[in-house]
């Protein structure tokens, strides 16, 4: 069956470095509807994938979708905080995908995930990782943003297709990046920018009212 949302950019990034060979693959924060979820199990007929959220409605979401795929019983969705101790042996995963997630994390939550990711990935196992860089139009005129904490490196913005909306995030640099993960033991093997027209609702029905590509930061990294 085909997947009904449309294709990503970074999606298809990540898809690439897959083959046959790989067996555990955790996803963190279930993708839209569980869609790169399916790509991964139709591109790894052997694996198994964990998706994992903390968002109960998002996780009810992608189950229903799921239904309607004959890859669905290889994939198993979770409710799972990843700032916190992850209930696997340590070098359990051959993959671990991270896209547009760990940017709500602030300094200190990324730091205990990026801790948790590198025990349970196995040695020479490659971790995928995007996240929104601070080169973001969104954030780019001092009249978007709210509030930025130094600390917490978090910066509150007002949404620009619909100003009501405010948003959180860790906008990161491939400077930030690299750094923190090389802190954690990482060794990086690709570190790039990049801009990606993203969605604006969990379907990917609808994009940003610019029409403005958003600016991506794009880390693959092994143990």
């Amino acid at each position: 069956m085909e997947s009904i949302f449309k294709s990503s950019k970074s999606e298809k990034r990540a898809l690439k470095l897959l083959n046959k060979q790989v067996l555990n693959i955790l996803s963190i924060g279930i993708s839209t509807g569980g869609s790169a979820e399916i790509n991964m199990a139709r591109k790894c007929p052997q694996a198994t994938i964990i998706a994992t959220t903390v968002d109960e409605k998002g996780l009810q979401f992608s189950n229903d979708k799921l239904q309607a795929y004959a890859e669905a019983p290889r994939i198993i969705t979770k409710i799972e905080d990843v700032t916190q101790k992850m209930p696997y042996a340590d070098g359990t995963f051959d993959f671990i995908y991270a896209r547009l997630v760990l940017h709500y994390l602030d300094k200190q939550q990324l730091d205990q995930a990026l801790s948790e990711i590198y025990r349970v990935l196995k040695p020479q196992g490659q971790f995928f990782i995007v996240a929104r860089n601070n080169k973001e139009w969104e954030i780019s005129k001092p009249e978007f943003v709210i509030a930025y904490d130094e600390k917490t490196n978090m910066t509150t913005y007002y949404q620009q297709w619909q100003k009501e909306v405010v948003r959180t995030r860790q906008f990161l640099t491939k400077e930030q990046l690299q750094t923190v993960l090389t802190q954690k033991g990482f060794q990086i093997k690709r570190c790039c920018e990049y801009r990606e027209y993203l969605y604006t609702d969990y379907e990917r029905t609808k994009q940003n009212k610019s029409k403005k590509p958003n600016y991506l930061t794009e880390v693959v990294a092994t143990k």
